[in-house]
Formats: structure tokens, sequence, C-alpha cells
């Protein structure tokens, strides 16, 4: 999963499969494409969540194992393969991303310590 595509893959399914129809378009443009705007944007995404399928969980229990390996996404440097556990201690500092299986399971992290888990 380390390899550029599927990074990308996991990025744009997110999008895809996460935000709302009429904003897609513009999200998924903004998550791959990851213009130098993206941070002050980021904010926004959240609104923009089709919330038929996220669910608050602060504690994330029974989301995934620890190990479990997915591509994090914290709207300042480039996505990442890591683990579960470094994903939850990395989006302390900033809103984030955390897609487990492409347009499947992701955790989207709020600032202030929320964390919404989003399934299909």
């Amino acid at each position: 999963m380390n390899n550029k595509l599927d990074i990308e893959s996991h990025i744009r399914s997110f999008a895809e499969t996460f935000v709302l129809p009429g904003r897609r378009d513009k999200w998924i443009r903004l998550l791959c494409e990851r213009p130098d705007t993206i941070l002050s944007q980021s904010s926004r995404l959240f609104n923009y969540l089709d919330h038929n399928y996220i669910e608050q969980n602060d504690s994330l229990n029974d989301v995934s194992p620890d190990d479990t390996l997915g591509v994090f996404y914290d709207f300042i440097n480039e996505p990442e393969c890591i683990s579960f556990t470094e994903a939850i201690k990395k989006a302390k500092e900033h809103e984030a991303i955390f897609s487990i299986q492409p347009g499947k399971l992701a955790v989207y992290f709020l600032l202030d310590g929320w964390k919404f888990v989003c399934r299909k």
C-alpha cells in the first residue's frame, strides 16, 4: 500500500464515498491535487460529509486493530501509509483523514478531539 497509486486510491475513494454529491467534485479535486489552500479549507470538509455514513466514536473502540495499516492525511503533509495507532497519535495535532479500506472504512479526526468513523 505504500505506492503512490494505492495512496491516491484511498484519498479519492474517501471523497467519492463519504462527501455529499453536491460537493464531491470539489473535494475530490482538493484532496487529490492538494493545492496550497487545502489547509485553510479543511475545516469545512466535515460540513460536507454524508452523515448517513458517519458516527461519532471518540474512543475508537472496535474500529480496527491497532496495527492496521491505512492512509493518513492531515491536510499539511503528503498522505502516508501508517498504522492506526500512529494515526491516532498524529491526529491530536491536526484535523485528518485515516482511510483503512478505500471507500468502505475511514476515520475523520477533528481538531477538537472528536472522532468520526466513516463506514459504508
